[in-house]
């Protein structure tokens, strides 16, 4: 798959995404996701694991601020709330069950 050819979609105001895979069994997904600069991406619940790797600039979240290839799990139950740099953001999610 050519990441490059596929299209940004809308995910929400200033958010898009790429459907990379999915397993609806499972719950399955794995996104790359892109925040336009500046972008306050609300508080969310992870009810199964979530990990992100940052492709491109920087987020944030309550605990700390990530670069260009930091790697961060969201543990199961975990909350929080993402921001991003004033380049914006492209990250690799993978994660399990649905967004609260």
């Amino acid at each position: 798959m050519d990441t490059e050819k596929l299209p940004w979609q809308p995910l929400r105001e200033n958010v898009f995404h790429k459907h990379l895979a999915r397993d609806e069994s499972k719950k399955f997904q794995v996104d790359l996701i892109k925040l336009e600069p500046n972008v306050k991406f609300k508080e969310h619940s992870h009810p199964d694991v979530e990990w992100i790797y940052v492709l491109k600039g920087k987020m944030s979240d309550e605990r700390g601020t990530y670069s260009k290839n930091d790697f961060i799990v969201n543990e199961k139950g975990s909350k929080h709330s993402v921001t991003s740099g004033k380049e914006g953001c492209e990250i690799l999610c993978c994660w399990c069950g649905e967004l609260k």
